[in-house]
């Protein structure tokens, strides 16, 4: 058991992740993020070649583009993108979701790309060039593949 305050949290790609369930404690069954992004971010957009993903909406409004579908999310909202169909979000307002991804593994990617956060709050700092790097040489460990760019963007990653 976690209390809502707990979790291993990371300063990662301009929010707060924090990983609730991981490979780890739930036996290899599954892993659940918890994090808070800031309005305006997207990531590009990307496959997961092996997961599949479960949004939950717990406050905020993002806008998701899933295969050929786009639509906007609000708290309470849930959102599934599932492994080899490419898909991105835009946060509309500071957001806040839980993210359950169906075989643990990806959790550990916001670990090693973020630093350890003492705090709950959205890091001042911009995404650093050297984040980025990491992040992108991650990629291929966790079966990620960009395809695309992030929405609202003219191209730049907007993380």
């Amino acid at each position: 058991m976690l209390d809502s305050q707990e979790g291993d949290s990371y300063w990662c790609l301009g929010g707060v992740t924090v990983l609730k369930a991981t490979g780890e404690n739930t036996g290899g069954s599954f892993s659940m993020i918890e994090e808070n992004i800031p309005a305006g971010v997207s990531p590009p957009l990307h496959v997961h070649h092996d997961d599949d993903e479960l949004f939950y909406i717990l406050e905020g409004t993002v806008t998701f583009e899933i295969g050929d579908d786009r639509f906007t999310a609000t708290a309470g909202s849930t959102v599934y993108a599932p492994h080899s169909v490419p898909h991105t979000s835009l946060t509309e307002k500071d957001t806040r979701w839980l993210m359950f991804v169906h075989k643990p593994g990806l959790e550990q990617l916001w670990a090693s790309v973020g630093r350890p956060a003492d705090s709950w709050t959205v890091p001042e700092e911009p995404v650093s060039d050297e984040e980025m790097e990491c992040l992108f040489d991650q990629l291929d460990k966790y079966g990620i593949e960009i395809v695309g760019n992030p929405l609202g963007t003219d191209g730049d990653l907007a993380v």
